[in-house]
C-alpha cells in the first residue's frame, strides 16, 4: 500500500495526469516534435545537396569556409530546435497556468542554447583528450564511465535552464542556477533520471527475455528463426524508441514543475 501511495503520489504519475487531463497540448508537444525531426531532415538532405554541388579546392584556403559552412549547418539545427522546443514550453506552462504565446524571447532562448552547447562542446574536447590519453584496450570502459553521467548531466542541464528561463528567469540566471541544482540539490530530479533507468532495465530484461525465447523455440529452423528474429529486432527498436520518447515527454513536464518548486 505504502509503494502504491509513492507511486500515486511521484513526480511522473502526476505530470502523466497533466498530460492525460490536456490531450490536445500533449498532441500539440507530439506534433511539433515530429515537425522538429522533419525539419533536421530536410536540413541533412539540404547540407548533403550543397556538399555534392559546391566543389571545395583541396587548399588550405578552404579550411575556413569548411568551418563556416559546418558552423552555420550546426547553428540552423540548433535554431530549429531552439524555435520547436519554445512552442513545446508554452504547451508545457499551459498546463499549469493561462499563458500568452509571444516570440518576443525566442532570441534569447535561442542565445541560451548556443551558451550551453558552447559549454558543453568544451567539456566533449575535454573528455575526448582523457580518451586519447589512455591505453585502447581500456578506452572503451572508460567511454561508457564517463559517457553516462556525462549524457544525463547534459540532459538535466539543458531542461532545467529551459525551464527556468522559460519561467522567467534571465539567461544567466537560467544557467547559474541550472549547473548549480545538478550538484547541491540532486533529490530534486533523482526520480526523473530513477525513471529513466528503470524503464531502461525492465525493457533490456523483457527483449532479453522474449529473444530468448525466440532462440529456444525456433532455433531448430534456422530460417524460421533469421526470419522472426529480423522481426523481433525492428520492434525492439521501434517499442524501444517509443518508451524512451514518452518518458522524454511526460519529464519535460516534470522538470517545469521542479523549476516552479525551485523559486
Amino acid at each position: 500500500m505504502k509503494l502504491r501511495n509513492i507511486t500515486k503520489d511521484s513526480l511522473f504519475t502526476k505530470s502523466l495526469k497533466l498530460a492525460k487531463s490536456n490531450p490536445n497540448k500533449a498532441g500539440l508537444m507530439i506534433l511539433f516534435d515530429i515537425l522538429f525531426i522533419v525539419t533536421i531532415f530536410i536540413l541533412f538532405r539540404l547540407s548533403t545537396y550543397f556538399a555534392q554541388v559546391l566543389v571545395m579546392p583541396q587548399t588550405t584556403a578552404a579550411i575556413p569556409i569548411a568551418i563556416i559552412l559546418s558552423l552555420t549547418y550546426y547553428l540552423m539545427i540548433l535554431f530549429a530546435y531552439s524555435f520547436f522546443k519554445y512552442c513545446i514550453l508554452d504547451f508545457i506552462k499551459s498546463l499549469f497556468s493561462k499563458t500568452s504565446f509571444s516570440f518576443n524571447q525566442l532570441g534569447q532562448f535561442y542565445m541560451l542554447n548556443i551558451i550551453i552547447a558552447g559549454i558543453f562542446f568544451a567539456i566533449t574536447i575535454a573528455l575526448n583528450a582523457i580518451l586519447a590519453s589512455i591505453k585502447q584496450s581500456y578506452a572503451p570502459f572508460v567511454f561508457i564511465v564517463l559517457a553516462v553521467p556525462y549524457a544525463l548531466f547534459l540532459y538535466i542541464i539543458i531542461n532545467i535552464s529551459h525551464s527556468l528561463f522559460y519561467k522567467g528567469d534571465s539567461i544567466k540566471d537560467a544557467t547559474k542556477k541550472s549547473f548549480s541544482i545538478i550538484f547541491t540539490k540532486i533529490k530534486i530530479y533523482r526520480e526523473i533520471i530513477l525513471i529513466m533507468i528503470l524503464f531502461a532495465i525492465s525493457l533490456s530484461i523483457l527483449f532479453f527475455g522474449i529473444g530468448y525465447l525466440i532462440n529456444l523455440l525456433a532455433s531448430k529452423n534456422y530460417n524460421l528463426y533469421l526470419s522472426i528474429y529480423s522481426y523481433f529486432k525492428q520492434a525492439s527498436i521501434i517499442i524501444f524508441d517509443l518508451i524512451f520518447y514518452f518518458i522524454i515527454l511526460i519529464n519535460r513536464i516534470s522538470f517545469y514543475s521542479i523549476a516552479k518548486e525551485i523559486t
